[in-house]
């Protein structure tokens, strides 16, 4: 039986994530444990937060969010709402994993792709109509919330 190597889970996702210094000229992210164990990219009008979310010691799940700037209208979206927002695949289908060194790996490999694809809609003029969409959860009378349409053509599902 072969066993997982340790994660550093700032090296990690700074080798994911690299594209987003390399081709969106973020600044170098930024790494914290304030709360959670986070990495930061920063544009101006733009911040990408990876955190490992964990509980007794042990990583629980990978959590993207992405933070739009604009002087009269801040949000925050996360990468699965995005994901079905730009109808490109049901937000199930964005991994959460972190429950191993692999699932951290292969979670980190799968956000990265689904930001990848993301990222020219995040910084074109349709920016602020995809989080918009992405944090809006249409509710139904009785206060649950809307299933999604099931003629939605996804992208890549």
């Amino acid at each position: 039986m072969s066993r997982q190597q340790p994660i550093v889970f700032e090296t990690e996702v700074r080798q994911r994530f690299q594209f987003l210094v390399d081709a969106y000229h973020t600044a170098e992210p930024e790494y914290s444990e304030l709360l959670l164990p986070g990495v930061l990219y920063k544009r101006p009008d733009l911040w990408v937060w990876v955190f490992l979310e964990s509980g007794d010691g042990a990583g629980t799940g990978i959590s993207v969010s992405v933070d739009l700037l604009r002087h009269d209208w801040p949000a925050k979206a996360e990468l699965p709402d995005l994901v079905e927002a730009a109808e490109f695949a049901p937000r199930h289908h964005v991994t959460r994993k972190a429950h191993t060194p692999d699932a951290v790996r292969d979670t980190l490999d799968q956000n990265a792709i689904w930001l990848r694809r993301l990222m020219p809609l995040l910084l074109s003029p349709e920016a602020e109509a995809l989080v918009r969409k992405a944090t809006r959860q249409p509710l139904n009378r009785a206060g649950n919330p809307k299933p999604r349409n099931p003629n939605t053509k996804w992208k890549y599902a």
